[in-house]
Formats: C-alpha cells, sequence, structure tokens
C-alpha cells in the first residue's frame, strides 16, 4: 500500500461461500464410502435388479457368468473421491484466502496461498458499481458487486455480505472524488 494510503473498508464474505467446497467435500466422501462397499466380500451392486438381470442374460448367452470386477471398479470410485476430495481443498484454499479491500485511492480483491494474485483498480478509474443478487442471495443477505473499470476491466466481488450499505459506501467515495476532479466548466469559470 502506500505511503498515504488507508483502509475504509474491509468488505465481509458470507459464509454461504464455503458451500461449494462443502458439496465437494460431500460428494468425496460418497464415493469413498462406495469404494469402501465395493472392495468389501459382496459389493453394493449385487443386489441390484439390473446385475440380477446381467447375471441371467450372460448365463443364457455364454453358459457362464462374468461378475463385475470389483476392485477395478472399487479404485475407479477411489479416484473419484479423490479428484473431488482435491478440488474441495483448492477451492477451501481459494476461497478462504481471497480478500477484498476498499481503500481511499482504490479497490483490491487479493487472493492466494503460496502465489498472491492481486486484481485493482483505482478509485479514478471505477465508471460504474453494480450489483448481482439471486432470490436465495437476497433472501440470505449476499450478492455479488461489479465495479466496471475503462476499458473491459471488471472486478467482481462474490458473497458479499450487506451489498446495499457496500455499494453505497463504494458510490459515495467515488462521488466526492468525482467533484473534486477539475472539468472544463470548473475551468473555464476560473
Amino acid at each position: 500500500m502506500l505511503a498515504n494510503e488507508q483502509v475504509i473498508l474491509k468488505v465481509r464474505r458470507n459464509p454461504l461461500y464455503l458451500t461449494r467446497g462443502t458439496v465437494d467435500l460431500v460428494l468425496a466422501g460418497v464415493f469413498y464410502s462406495l469404494y469402501r462397499s465395493a472392495i468389501s466380500g459382496v459389493p453394493f451392486w449385487d443386489e441390484w435388479r439390473l446385475i440380477g438381470l446381467y447375471r441371467n442374460m450372460m448365463m443364457e448367452f455364454f453358459d457362464q457368468v462374468y461378475a463385475i470386477p470389483a476392485t477395478w471398479t472399487g479404485m475407479a470410485l477411489l479416484l473419484i473421491g479423490l479428484y473431488f476430495l482435491l478440488k474441495c481443498v483448492r477451492r477451501y484454499l481459494h476461497q478462504l484466502s481471497t480478500a477484498y479491500q476498499f481503500t481511499n485511492a482504490r479497490v483490491m480483491k487479493r487472493s492466494g496461498v503460496l502465489g498472491v494474485a492481486t486484481q485493482e483498480l483505482l478509485l479514478r478509474s471505477i465508471d460504474g458499481v453494480s450489483r448481482q443478487q439471486s432470490l436465495l442471495g437476497r433472501l440470505l443477505g449476499y450478492g455479488t458487486l461489479k465495479i466496471a473499470g475503462r476499458g473491459s476491466e471488471v472486478l467482481e466481488w462474490h458473497y458479499v455480505s450487506d451489498l446495499d450499505a457496500v455499494k453505497e459506501t463504494l458510490e459515495k467515495r467515488l462521488l466526492a472524488r468525482s467533484s473534486r476532479i477539475p472539468t472544463l466548466e470548473t475551468s473555464a469559470d476560473s
């Protein structure tokens, strides 16, 4: 941060930003439990009606039943579970390390644990602020704030709690800053 720069607002995020990682964690648990059941003495699919039809068809055409290999199926389920577990860890780390700040000179989005990525917009280069809020977001009190800069630069803050207050604070600061910038009319008067 600059020498004369002060943090005006650290934006709070709604705890629901962790839901996608939690869904991945639950899916990893489901696939792990299916893996454990697949490598047990009797695989979980032995009781399914479709497997019974498969066995009858195999006996009818080939005079013997080809079993569905439980260890290979179990390993495939384990790999799928590990994929969701790693995805969960990545999402949790990304979401927990993301922070939104609003200073007297710029707005920032910072994320990363080992490598840090920063997106910044100077206040003088901000063209507009808009908000997006779904029905669930309105009910639970969160939303997305989109801060448009010059050109195609857009800074998005997701899962912002108290969205209206944050937007109002940002707009007040932008209006106060724009009233101090000299324009052609004010420079012609002097």
